[in-house]
C-alpha cells in the first residue's frame, strides 16, 4: 500500500453496483483508497443508487445532457480539471468502455499513472493495453 493521492471516477451507467463496489475495494487494497470518489450517471441512476453512493462515500456527478457518450464526456472533461488543481498520482478509471484511449494518454502527459478497471466480459481486449495496468472484476449477480 502506498500514500499516493489517487483518484477513482466511476462510469457509473457503464459497469454494474456490484463492480462499483468491488472497484472501491480493489483501490482501497491497493492504495489506501481514493480521496477523490465520483460517479458519472444520469439523474435516474443517481437517484436508484444513491445508497450506494452514500455508503461508499462517492460523489455523484449527473449528467442532465442527453445522447450517446455525453456521461463519458462528463468524466472526461472532469478528468483533466482534477488532474490539474488535485495532482493525483494515480487516476483509475471504472468503465469497460474503450472511448477512453484519448483522455488516458493525456492524463498520462499531465504525469498520472492511470490504470483501468472494467466488467468482466464487456471490455474489449483493444481498449486494455493503453492503460498502465487494467483489471476486469467479475458481476456477481448476488451475495
Amino acid at each position: 500500500m502506498t500514500q499516493d493521492r489517487v483518484m477513482l471516477l466511476i462510469d457509473a451507467d457503464n459497469v454494474s453496483v456490484d463492480v462499483i463496489e468491488q472497484a472501491v475495494e480493489w483501490v482501497g487494497k491497493h492504495y489506501g483508497g481514493p480521496h477523490v470518489r465520483r460517479a458519472y450517471c444520469t439523474a435516474e441512476s443517481a437517484v436508484q443508487h444513491q445508497q450506494l453512493f452514500k455508503r461508499l462515500s462517492i460523489r455523484p456527478m449527473v449528467n442532465l445532457a442527453a445522447g450517446k457518450n455525453s456521461t463519458d464526456i462528463a468524466l472526461a472533461v472532469d478528468a483533466i480539471d482534477l488532474a490539474t488543481s488535485e495532482r493525483p498520482d494515480v487516476v483509475v478509471i471504472a468503465s469497460s468502455d474503450s472511448d477512453f484511449a484519448p483522455l488516458v494518454i493525456r492524463l498520462r502527459e499531465k504525469g498520472c499513472r492511470v490504470e483501468g478497471i472494467g466488467q468482466e466480459g464487456k471490455t474489449g481486449d483493444d481498449s486494455k493495453p493503453v492503460y498502465d495496468d487494467f483489471v476486469d472484476l467479475p458481476h456477481r449477480q448476488s451475495r
